[in-house]
């Protein structure tokens, strides 16, 4: 009986499972300037790095070390 019961209920969620999996975002969610890269996309791998220039921070503390 337990067999029949959690069978029926995986038929049921396989079902709805590849009923919702048609279900696509739409154009204005897809299309958006500031979508989360979630593949590592390499087009944007440089994004983050900033151009300036970098100081030696020396710590009065450790000075005599």
């Amino acid at each position: 009986m337990n067999n029949l019961v959690f069978g029926l209920i995986a038929v049921i969620a396989l079902f709805a499972f590849f009923k919702l999996a048609k279900v696509k975002a739409s154009s204005k969610q897809l299309n958006r300037n500031n979508r989360i890269n979630r593949f590592g996309n390499s087009a944007n791998k440089n994004e983050n790095i900033i151009e300036g220039e970098s100081k030696e921070i020396i710590d009065e503390d450790n000075k005599d070390a």
